[in-house]
């Protein structure tokens, strides 16, 4: 099962002709006659006490339908947001002659959810052409029950995968395989948090859940914390792509240390970074342009499992503001690709 982020995927234009019980017959065609109450969001025949409504309006009638369910979606989106909550560490340990620097960062759950939560079940009802300004408009519905009910089975759908990945977490004797079974069982706990303010958005109450959240997260947390994960950046961006692997690495739920060419661990992940000056069509501007590549290996075998590159373009007046903005851009690119082939290798 691929992580959760649980979109709920919107019924396709094709599938949503009838509201059952309601709608009748096919699609309704947009009438020309004067405006209509629902244009402002309002219909007695859809009251908010039963429906999430939304209205869309284009120059074309498919465009002011995707704006409607648009308008729908919305109500499911970015409903919860949390300041991040950064703490960095640094520890220097000398052992037989040598330092190895160990970097920590705790993340406070930061949930941002980005993604336009498609309900099954989305309709349009009416539609309407405005006759003075050929605009056309558009009312969609989604019936809450039906949402609910939709919810809730997917819900209790997730709940008996994070059972099932809880009993395998607890029974690894392997720790790659502890790992593996706590980043499942973390993304499973997150997309149940979304699923939750979906029901919660809908009108419905919290669900009993099969897994203790505050255990599993912990058991979780443990087991990947145990993994030696050693980062090794080269190259003239280094520092900066340093960062940026550690932090894609903490959004999956590890932690790591600072090491050089050669050294061993479970997970490795080396970096090899450069920066060249570029000429743009403006003198004013100075451009400068950073590439690196990024190589993820599994320790055990010396084998690597996933390599990719990032590159990134910046410009500004000054030569060193638009090397630190090219820099800057690498890190951010390398974080996302990291935490997802981390998130892919331990799915496998």
């Amino acid at each position: 099962m691929k992580p959760i982020h649980l979109v709920l995927l919107l019924a396709t234009l094709a599938a949503a002709s009838t509201l059952s019980g309601c709608a009748g017959g096919g699609v309704k065609a947009a009438s020309s006659g004067p405006r209509p109450s629902w244009v402002e969001g309002e219909s007695p025949r859809w009251p908010r006490s039963q429906y999430v409504t939304g209205v869309g309006s284009a120059d074309d009638e498919e465009g002011a339908a995707d704006r409607a369910r648009g308008e729908v979606s919305r109500v499911f989106s970015s409903a919860i947001t949390a300041d991040t909550l950064l703490d960095e560490s640094e520890t220097n340990v000398k052992a037989g002659g040598k330092t190895t620097t160990t970097f920590s960062q705790q993340v406070a759950l930061n949930i941002r959810t980005t993604s336009k939560k498609m309900l099954e079940g989305v309709e349009i009802v009416e539609r309407w052409k405005d006759g003075a300004t050929a605009r056309y408009y558009t009312f969609a519905v989604l019936h809450k029950g039906k949402a609910m009910a939709a919810v809730t089975e997917k819900t209790q759908a997730l709940d008996a995968d994070a059972l099932q990945w809880k009993a395998n977490l607890d029974g690894a004797a392997d720790k790659f395989e502890r790992a593996k079974a706590g980043v499942r069982l973390t993304a499973l706990l997150r997309g149940r948090l979304e699923l939750e303010n979906d029901r919660r958005i809908l009108g419905g109450g919290a669900l009993a859940a099969s897994v203790d959240a505050a255990a599993a997260k912990a058991a979780a947390a443990k087991a990947l914390s145990s993994l030696d994960v050693v980062v090794i950046a080269t190259g003239d961006h280094a520092a900066e792509l340093e960062t940026g692997i550690v932090t894609g690495l903490v959004a999956s739920g590890l932690m790591a240390k600072r090491g050089s060419p050669g050294d061993k661990g479970d997970v490795i992940v080396e970096s090899g970074s450069g920066a060249q000056a570029v000429t743009g069509g403006d003198e004013r501007w100075k451009w400068s342009r950073g590439t690196a590549t990024v190589t993820l290996k599994d320790g055990r075998e010396d084998k690597a499992f996933a390599r990719f590159e990032v590159s990134e373009r910046a410009a500004s007046a000054d030569a060193g503001e638009a090397r630190r903005r090219a820099a800057s851009g690498l890190a951010k690119k390398a974080a996302e690709k990291v935490a997802a082939a981390i998130t892919a290798f331990f799915e496998e």
